[in-house]
């Protein structure tokens, strides 16, 4: 039960950047729609499940809500320069090493020689991984598409999403009181980024979009609910297995044009991504 529960977050995040594909609309209309739903969702929570909150549980968690909107816009509007095939990898890849860093540097998970190694062997497993999911031949028309641009876009979002991840551990927030304040801050700042554009949105798209949120809040609250078991660490590094889900589901799809050559790339770099999200998750205590 436990290890489906742990590959639930995997599932709706791969899923996630599918769905908002699917549903169409512009990144601040798909921003908003999704987070309308997590906003419900962490209303629902709040009422379902004893929490507790302080003035500081609240400000960070209102914060880390900040941030994931911020970096879930600017992986939105990546979409607009990369397939989601190509810029999902780099996504989950950036966050994990982030992530795995923060907790190396900051947390002290990496506590001896054999931790160190691991943890540099599986860093340059993700990035190898990283770099051959976004492989292109050079008589590929493709070619163009990969540029600078879009990967800052991906390597802010991916920072934006790091500190949204890491900000509730550094104060030690229990995980059942940052649901809701969270959400706030997701749909507070989702909402203030639309202001400008609230006459002209397409709502239908954002209405379509709240089944985005749908899946992101079913993987956080499983998250949630796997944490008490596996740990903050090991829960979140399985939930970047979402990449494979990502790259599977958008192949089928989306129908991307690729040749032989970089099909076969594309699967050693999930392979590798894989082996490297693995080695991390034996470092967690």
């Amino acid at each position: 039960m436990i290890f489906i529960l742990a590959l639930l977050p995997a599932l709706g995040w791969g899923l996630m950047p599918i769905i908002a594909q699917w549903n169409k609309g512009k990144p601040n209309e798909q921003l908003l729609g999704t987070t309308i739903t997590a906003l419900l969702f962490g209303g629902v929570i709040a009422m379902s499940i004893d929490s507790e909150w302080s003035f500081l549980i609240v400000v960070i968690s209102f914060l880390s809500g900040v941030c994931w909107s911020i970096g879930q816009y600017l992986q939105f509007y990546s979409f607009l320069y990369l397939p989601v095939s190509e810029a999902m990898p780099i996504s989950n890849g950036t966050q994990l090493i982030g992530t795995t860093l923060v907790a190396a540097i900051f947390f002290n998970e990496w506590t001896g020689r054999l931790d160190i190694l691991m943890g540099i062997i599986s860093l340059f497993f993700i990035i190898c991984g990283i770099y051959l999911t976004n492989y292109h031949e050079k008589d590929n028309t493709q070619i163009g598409t990969f540029s600078v641009k879009p990967v800052f876009i991906l390597l802010v979002s991916s920072l934006s999403l790091t500190v949204y991840v890491v900000l509730p551990k550094f104060f030690n927030i229990p995980g059942a009181s940052i649901i809701f304040p969270q959400a706030i801050g997701m749909f507070t700042t989702a909402f203030l980024m639309n202001l400008p554009y609230l006459k002209t949105m397409n709502y239908q798209r954002v209405f379509k979009n709240m089944s985005t949120g749908l899946a992101w809040s079913i993987a956080n609250f499983s998250l949630f609910l796997t944490i008490p078991y596996l740990g903050v660490g090991k829960s979140f590094t399985i939930s970047q297995l979402s990449v494979l889900v990502t790259l599977i589901t958008s192949t089928i799809f989306f129908k991307i044009n690729k040749s032989q050559k970089e099909k076969k790339a594309v699967l050693v770099g999930a392979v590798l991504i894989t082996i490297g999200i693995l080695l991390i998750s034996l470092l967690k205590k």
